[in-house]
């Protein structure tokens, strides 16, 4: 009798840890910390963009409403790619390249953290550690770039790109042509000389890094005759 005592304390006792193991999962599950707020903390490195050739690809949430899906290079163009197999044709829309973004993000249990943009491609499928989308229709000027995570779409901060269009770089002075001209207005801000508008400035930023020397009035005065 006693050790059937001893055999049925036994069993209750695993029983009673395997339900508090249970709970205790259960508790740390529902206190899981979730993300509150995103600020970022520094923008990525590249903020202007040639329109319908200047962009990345990757893993986009249709701000129609289309869902998630694909975009492809397809026809010189980016195609978008959705799962049920529909595809639209955006010439000048895509995910841009975040690069250098930096965002901290705070948490419900009160904790932070700094995350750095990074992204994993395979194939012509890129998949991010964080997210993007337009705040509207991208258009030619500025545009607003929304960053989130996938777990709280609600909470995010945005930052400014300038879309521009190809026949426009390089027409630093908008006088329809490009010439040694809008390279000579390069070179004079480079020096200090003269201080270029961000419309003027982003048309004489040839190679899109956000800064403008030499090499920029270079490229100018190369478009300029066709080479």
């Amino acid at each position: 009798m006693k050790k059937t005592r001893q055999i049925i304390a036994y069993i209750m006792a695993i029983i009673v840890a395997l339900t508090c193991s249970g709970l205790a999962s259960v508790v740390s599950a529902s206190a899981a910390a979730k993300i509150t707020g995103v600020k970022i903390v520094s923008i990525p490195t590249k903020t202007v963009f040639v329109q319908g050739t200047d962009w990345d690809y990757g893993y986009y949430d249709m701000p129609e409403g289309y869902g998630l899906g694909t975009f492809v290079k397809q026809d010189g163009m980016i195609s978008f790619h959705h799962n049920g197999g529909y595809y639209s044709h955006y010439s000048d829309r895509g995910m841009v390249d975040m690069t250098g973004l930096v965002v901290k993000v705070t948490y419900s249990d009160g904790t932070s953290e700094n995350i750095t943009y990074k992204e994993t491609k395979s194939g012509i499928t890129v998949n991010q550690n964080i997210l993007a989308s337009p705040k509207g229709d991208y258009k030619l000027g500025e545009n607003t770039i929304e960053v989130y995570f996938k777990s709280n779409t609600k909470v995010y901060d945005s930052y400014k790109i300038t879309l521009v269009s190809a026949s426009t770089k390089g027409d630093v002075n908008a006088d329809g042509k490009i010439n040694s001209y809008d390279a000579l207005l390069v070179l004079q801000h480079v020096v200090g000389l003269k201080t270029l508008t961000s419309v003027q400035f982003n048309a004489g930023d040839m190679n899109s890094d956000g800064t403008l020397n030499s090499f920029d009035a270079l490229l100018i005065l190369r478009k300029s005759v066709g080479a």
